[in-house]
């Protein structure tokens, strides 16, 4: 598929992936409507239409979505990124901070895809913005991996259940050097290996002109993946330094606090 005024929605387009991603769907000359809680910081361009979208209320997903089609005629791409993460220790349970970070990483993805499937029973190609910790769970990220594992057994399975004329596209980033990090918790370690969001856009527009199934944009990983598989104790020994790291991070903003 050649991006030459196809028609993509996108969500989360102000930072990070989403803003990489945006300005190399505008430059190879897609037509976007983008859902983002501050339209107002995206800059204007002819093929783009901004609207503001809260993806955590599904009268808001409702809405937006039926402006997109209006705006847009009708929509070959809709691209699932908007979301966010904690970095925490969790200490007590807090019903209402569970829920919010699924509403956002879970729900609202997997109510759209539910929605197109409906909506466009002649073809559709959704593609979800996961993460690599569905495969590596990370300490202090418990309740973001929880949401992005969800995500990924979800469209594994509605692969099957799906109009067999549609598509699904899983990318699963590693660390990205965006503002991400800082939204997370203050001053968290950044994993290694990190990519720029750059790299991870590229993978996604690839990957709709591919249709590939699943997206690894970091090579790095791939191969981590694939050692795992033969020497099974990378990952826990992984996973101990990181959370060597989370201890070090709790131990620091006690003495700051």
């Amino acid at each position: 598929m050649q991006l030459e005024s196809k028609k993509i929605v996108l969500t989360g387009a102000s930072s990070g992936i989403g803003k990489a991603l945006l300005e190399l769907l505008l430059r190879q000359g897609a037509l976007v409507v983008v859902g983002d809680l501050t339209p107002e910081s995206i800059p204007e361009h002819p093929n783009l239409h901004t609207l503001q979208l809260d993806v955590s209320k599904k009268e808001k997903l409702d809405d937006f979505l039926d402006r997109s089609i209006e705006i847009l005629g009708n929509i070959d791409v809709f691209i699932a990124n908007a979301g966010f993460a904690y970095y925490e220790k969790i200490k007590e349970e807090d019903w209402k901070r569970i829920q919010s970070i699924f509403e956002v990483n879970t729900f609202a993805p997997i109510y759209i895809a539910e929605k197109m499937n409906r909506l466009f029973p002649k073809g559709f190609h959704f593609i979800v913005v996961a993460s690599a910790a569905n495969y590596l769970p990370l300490p202090g990220y418990a309740l973001y991996s929880a949401t992005k594992s969800a995500v990924h057994s979800f469209i594994e399975a509605f692969r099957f259940e799906m109009n067999k004329k549609s598509k699904l596209t899983v990318v699963y980033p590693i660390a990205t050097k965006t503002e991400f990090y800082k939204r997370a918790g203050r001053q968290i370690p950044v994993p290694w290996p990190a990519q720029s969001p750059e790299t991870v856009a590229r993978s996604i527009v690839s990957a709709i002109r591919t249709g590939k199934k699943r997206v690894f944009p970091s090579l790095i990983f791939r191969i981590k993946l694939a050692l795992n598989r033969w020497l099974p104790f990378l990952f826990p020994i992984y996973r101990q330094f990181l959370a060597w790291q989370f201890r070090d991070w709790e131990r620091k903003n006690r003495l700051d606090s």
